[in-house]
């Protein structure tokens, strides 16, 4: 009875991943930084959150993978999600990806030595489906509808948020 309970617990868990690591201690700094890249308009009316963290290289360091939705972030074809690592001077941006749309996967495929993303596109005339995203030298490409279809997600791809993230309010 109570492994069945932990199982329970541990399966919620696991569906709400993006929401549990908004409570993450790191998730103020993060947004932080966006705010910085952002500029003097920053979030603007309404902005919203969605967040998770994931090793994208092997170095046993979480980046952070944050979608922001939100009238400044949001048009037909989807949302932003910002890409960071963290360094010693702070966290540091690793992609600004338009037009996306939960869910986004880690897949086991690596670029430059980081893994790539599945990332869901749809709408604004885009055939919708997970396409990959790659990293790209420095970053991660901005636009993922460019990207290759991933027809198939392999067994090995990890969910970093599911399509049904709770998303917070910035700002709280």
């Amino acid at each position: 009875m109570m492994r069945g309970a932990l199982f329970a617990a541990a399966a919620a868990l696991a569906a709400s991943g993006a929401s549990a690591q908004a409570s993450d201690p790191r998730t103020p700094a993060v947004l932080a930084a966006i705010h910085a890249q952002l500029g003097q308009d920053g979030f603007g009316p309404n902005a919203q959150y969605a967040i998770a963290f994931s090793d994208l290289n092997d170095d046993h360091h979480p980046e952070a993978i944050v979608h922001i939705g939100g009238p400044n972030f949001c048009g037909s074809g989807g949302c932003t999600t910002f890409v960071l690592t963290e360094t010693e001077a702070g966290w540091l941006p690793l992609g600004r990806i338009t037009v996306s749309r939960l869910p986004i996967y880690r897949l086991p495929v690596h670029h430059g030595g980081w893994f790539d993303l599945g990332v869901y596109v749809s709408g604004g005339g885009a055939q919708p489906g997970v396409r990959a995203l790659r990293y790209e030298g420095t970053k991660y490409r901005s636009n993922p509808s460019k990207g290759e279809v991933v027809w198939r997600l392999p067994s090995e791809a990890t969910l970093l948020m599911p399509a049904t993230s709770e998303f917070i309010p910035i700002g709280q």
